[in-house]
């Protein structure tokens, strides 16, 4: 990854040395600042330091690739970027195995990635979302599906159904296809890794 440094009397000049040897906006940037206090005589100044997002992206790539393969698998990605959200698919020749169980290895590789991505830029990282084929796709009709069933049963009985526990990729799913659903409204309880979605109904 290119990291550019460069050290100014302001923040700002020292960012505009950044964004200039980049050649590229402030949007396109992950940047972070070291202040450096000077003695008697020199005052103080601002070490910036810069480089690209999407070579963030590039590098879960490479991050992903090295993880998946010291599971013996070989996997090919795509990467697609919809508004702030970056999506790694990723085709391995045993999709089972990197879905696990219940898409925990799925789910404890998203884990990994995002502790990754926290490490090289703590304040501005990307948000991603790793699938594997459509597993993602198929996970959410799933859940939706099994989500307004429930709020139907709810909503005929009157009694609160409290789901299994999920994670909160999961649970906002529920959350969001039942959010204007008439009589019924959404609530998580619980802790990690056992909180869950309990739907209510509503007068």
């Amino acid at each position: 990854m290119n990291v550019v440094k460069e050290v100014a009397k302001t923040k700002d000049d020292a960012l505009n040395k950044v964004l200039a040897k980049l050649n590229a906006s402030l949007e396109e940037v992950v940047y972070s600042f070291e202040e450096t206090k000077g003695g008697l005589f020199k005052g103080t100044t601002y070490e910036c330091s810069g480089f690209l997002k999407v070579d963030i992206i590039s590098a879960v790539e490479e991050f992903l690739k090295t993880i998946v393969n010291g599971m013996n698998l070989q996997v090919n990605i795509e990467v697609t970027t919809v508004e702030d959200t970056t999506t790694f698919k990723m085709f391995s020749n045993n999709n089972p195995i990197l879905i696990g169980k219940n898409g925990q290895n799925l789910e404890a590789l998203t884990v990994l990635t995002r502790q990754f991505i926290k490490n090289i830029a703590p304040n501005d990282g990307p948000k991603i979302v790793l699938d594997v084929e459509d597993y993602k796709d198929r996970q959410i009709s799933r859940l939706e599906r099994l989500a307004k069933n429930l709020a139907r049963e709810v909503r005929n009985t009157k009694v609160d159904v409290e789901m299994d526990p999920m994670n909160s990729y999961e649970r906002r799913i529920v959350h969001n296809v039942l959010s204007n659903y008439k009589n019924i409204k959404t609530e998580s309880t619980g802790e990690e890794p056992n909180r869950r979605v309990v739907i209510k109904y509503i007068e």
